[in-house]
């Protein structure tokens, strides 16, 4: 059979969107997954119980573990984690020919805190890999309610091609050429996520938690602007919108994380939990972590999240050294250059009204 898009691996996020391009798309999609065992079981029941129960997967998505097969796609959807990407980008780099395109669909950083974008393009160059990010809880999406998306390329015509193939009456996608803003937004949203699901979990109230996400929006900015992106990409969908979403909804497995930590799970169990989904914000807090001391960037939200995870620090007493610390301006550094943008485009439209 002659596909359209191969989607690469069969957990809930890949399963989501190999469901809506097929049923939604009209596109001819594989749908690998690593264990050949589940692949026949998915293909059989036509649901992946195990990652999005309660899904019809259509008949037209051909699932496979041979990974040949997918690849004769020749554009490629990655929904691998974070921390298994390096790994499987060796193993389908030598089957990866001139012809293949990777959009990258992974909200986190590798251990050493490179983007995946970055370890895409090792494989295929910078030319051919798009990201794929924005406000995208995959259960709601699975279920055919509106969603937006953004996808980053640094070749436009690389985003046009996936925002074609992506969309969806119901799944609109928007292009920007801010890979790093793009791809830093989704990932560090999770680190504030994870925060978010601790004020939950503590019942610390709306303005502690509006506040605690407000703040770790400054942080994402100022971190990404660092990077080399733009500030201005924080306050879209990548930016704002995914954190919004992932923050507050009761689908977010890294606001679960924070709410389970908060009430008293070890990180141990809430793994066990998990039964084998992974919630990105665990492994992008420290990689982050490490890269802001190597960097200097001053990143308390992110520091206090680290010491939690992995210093045994008591998440009331993270929150309390938050609170205590010095204060200071609100607009300042990064979020002072997002105001001075956003003024400067609506003076250029008001301007050109005029004429």
């Amino acid at each position: 059979m002659t596909v359209d898009v191969a989607v690469l691996q069969a957990g809930s996020w890949g399963t989501t969107l190999a469901t809506v391009l097929a049923r939604d798309g009209g596109r001819r999609v594989v749908l690998w997954t690593r264990d050949a065992t589940q692949a026949a079981e998915i293909a059989a029941r036509r649901e992946n119980r195990r990652y999005l129960p309660g899904i019809r997967l259509p008949d037209s998505v051909d699932v496979t573990a041979d990974l040949e097969r997918a690849l004769a796609a020749r554009d490629l959807i990655v929904a691998v984690p974070a921390a298994g990407v390096r790994a499987f980008r060796d193993r389908v780099a030598p089957l990866l020919g001139p012809d293949h395109r990777i959009l990258s669909a992974t909200k986190g950083l590798a251990d050493d805190g490179r983007r995946m974008s970055q370890l895409w393009a090792e494989a295929v160059g910078a030319a051919r890999v798009a990201v794929l990010s924005g406000p995208n809880i995959s259960r709601e999406i699975a279920a055919g309610l509106p969603a937006p998306t953004v996808i980053a390329a640094s070749e436009r015509e690389t985003a046009r091609r996936f925002q074609s193939l992506v969309s969806t009456r119901m799944f609109r996608a928007y292009t920007n050429e801010d890979v790093v803003g793009v791809e830093l937004c989704g990932a560090l949203k999770n680190i504030v996520a994870l925060g978010a699901g601790a004020i939950d979990g503590m019942g610390y109230g709306d303005n502690a938690k509006a506040g605690f996400i407000t703040r770790g929006l400054a942080e994402i900015v100022r971190f990404a602007f660092a990077q080399g992106a733009s500030p201005l990409t924080a306050a879209g969908l990548a930016g704002f919108g995914d954190l919004l979403a992932t923050c507050a909804s009761k689908h977010s497995r890294n606001r679960m994380v924070g709410e389970m930590l908060a009430t008293g799970s070890t990180l141990d169990q809430v793994r066990e939990r998990l039964g084998g989904q992974v919630a990105e914000g665990i492994g992008t807090t420290e990689a982050t972590h490490a890269a802001a001391v190597k960097q200097g960037i001053a990143m308390p939200v992110t520091e206090q999240t680290y010491l939690v995870l992995f210093g045994g620090k008591p998440i009331r007493a993270a929150m309390a050294d938050l609170m205590d610390r010095e204060r200071g301006e609100e607009i300042a550094g990064p979020l002072a250059e997002v105001a001075r943008l956003v003024a400067q485009l609506a003076a250029d439209r008001s301007e050109r009204s005029l004429v």
